[in-house]
């Protein structure tokens, strides 16, 4: 009768003969039932564990020039590449997705111009074995000479570190692969990117994180033309995480980051973003960012913007 009705309660059977087998060492039926209880927590815990074990990261793909594989739970990665010419890219990517929304994807962008040129998107994934939402993509795209970033971010479950669900059938490939053409050798066209010291930066405020209120003092000794660079939040026609740049003399905001002249950023629909050239005379200005306390830098509550790492604001002078 015990039996029958902790099997009721819903104990796995090789629990239930376990806290039997200890029977003797209690004196009611609720202590019976608490004991398997009790083991039945401990093997959940210690399971969870096992699960969360970290694993080093799988050797590349033979024939890779880049590779970002073995991502786990909510991490955000890049890598750059120069290219010193013209070269057919195979771009191999695992994710997860599902309806309508990748969750774990890559992309790449143009590092001078912040412009995306490839992004893994669920329309042009195929199923990638093992659970559903496993999606892969392998594509060509022809990238011309230039300097490129290699993004790779994944939300907070389901990934290399921890499998809810069936893993894809390719596990080792989780993330993004760059190679080039079958047979062809990159070596003397694909080169490490280094970040350069760009001069035309007049002010920037980037990695921006929850709660913050951020400034910046800069000069303008003529009169110049200054591209803003500025990613933000908003929806519904306000803006949440946003910019702006004052007179320093009066305070008086000069241009402002609106709903209205900015552009999806990429991700999830709040992302924002201002790409423009404004006039400014010669002075002394501020430039400020203010942000909410959720969606940012520090986590992302839905997608990430297309250029996770320049959250926030740049502004570079624009050539006469």
């Amino acid at each position: 009768m015990v039996l029958r009705r902790i099997l009721l309660a819903g104990a796995p059977i090789a629990l239930v003969l376990a806290g039997l087998a200890a029977v003797s060492q209690y004196r009611t039926k609720s202590d019976v039932i608490v004991s398997i209880q009790q083991l039945a927590a401990e093997r959940v815990e210690a399971s969870s564990h096992r699960a969360h074990v970290s694993r080093p990261p799988p050797p590349p793909r033979k024939g890779a020039f880049l590779s970002l594989t073995g991502i786990g739970d909510d991490e955000m990665v890049s890598e750059g590449f120069t290219l010193a010419g013209p070269l057919d890219v195979r771009i191999l990517g695992v994710g997860e997705g599902m309806g309508g929304e990748m969750y774990d994807f890559g992309w790449i962008t143009n590092a001078l111009t912040r412009q995306v040129v490839w992004r893994m998107d669920l329309e042009h994934t195929e199923h990638a074995g093992g659970a559903d939402k496993n999606r892969v993509v392998d594509d060509v795209v022809t990238l011309e000479p230039g300097d490129y970033m290699v993004y790779y971010v994944t939300d907070g479950s389901h990934s290399w570190s921890n499998w809810n669900a069936t893993a894809p059938a390719d596990e080792n490939v989780w993330g993004i692969t760059l190679l080039a053409p079958e047979g062809a050798d990159a070596s003397q066209l694909v080169t490490a990117y280094e970040f350069p010291s760009d001069p035309a930066i007049v002010a920037h405020l980037i990695g921006i994180r929850d709660n913050e209120q951020r400034s910046q003092r800069f000069t303008l000794a003529d009169a110049s033309k200054i591209r803003v660079y500025a990613l933000g939040e908003g929806s519904g026609g306000d803006m949440y995480d946003h910019a702006w740049i004052e007179d320093a003399a009066t305070g008086r905001a000069v241009w402002e980051m609106t709903y209205r002249t900015t552009e999806h950023a990429g991700g999830g629909d709040k992302n924002r973003l201002f790409d423009g050239i404004i006039g400014l005379e010669a002075g002394e200005y501020v430039l400020r960012y203010e942000s909410d306390g959720s969606h940012s830098f520090e986590g992302w509550n839905t997608t990430a913007p297309s250029d996770p790492f320049n959250y926030g604001v740049t502004l570079f002078r624009v050539e006469r």
